[in-house]
């Protein structure tokens, strides 16, 4: 193939004046919309970098102060008992069960059976609420956690102390 070949020669193509002119005029039209969205973009760019800057940084430092004096409230680790031990409640409660659920396990789900001024007992959850605003704030294998007004008091389960007989072999016979 001939490289002359494959090159347009402008000079022998014909337009007409009518083609030209709407040429002119499809080209220009093009032009002036890119220049009109040019302008636009350019202006609200102009007015997003020119916007006014609301100082926040007051109110963050009141929320950031705010946050700082409620963590000791929060108890993020749990609350903690004086030397271990924690009072025993003086409430009309008295705990007659309790079903202890290994904390490995999924569902956790202990339950204590409490009776309220010699009633017949209910079963109770961790997260219950009980007469006198106090909530069952947890359940150990021994005792029920009471949290009554923000204070920490233990419902012993009571258990009868076991009494050893000596051992005495059986006589032959």
């Amino acid at each position: 193939m001939n490289v002359n070949a494959m090159m347009i020669d402008f000079k022998q193509i014909q337009l007409t004046e009518r083609t030209m002119l709407s040429m002119i005029v499809l080209l220009s039209v093009s032009t002036l919309i890119m220049f009109f969205y040019a302008s636009w973009q350019w202006r609200n760019d102009w007015i997003i970098a020119h916007q006014e800057i609301v100082n926040t940084s007051l109110s963050t430092i009141d929320d950031t102060q705010e946050m700082i004096a409620s963590i000791p409230k929060a108890h993020l680790f749990g609350q903690s008992f004086t030397n271990g031990e924690v009072p025993i409640s003086s409430l009309q409660l008295r705990v007659t069960g309790i079903v202890k659920i290994d904390p490995e396990q999924e569902d956790n789900k202990s339950k204590a059976y409490i009776s309220i001024q010699g009633q017949p007992s209910k079963i109770y959850e961790k997260g219950d609420d009980l007469p006198y605003g106090v909530k069952v704030y947890d359940i150990t294998s021994d005792a029920v956690i009471l949290e009554n007004n923000g204070h920490l008091e233990k419902l012993p389960l009571p258990r009868e102390k076991l009494e050893f007989k000596p051992f005495q072999p059986k006589e032959s016979q």
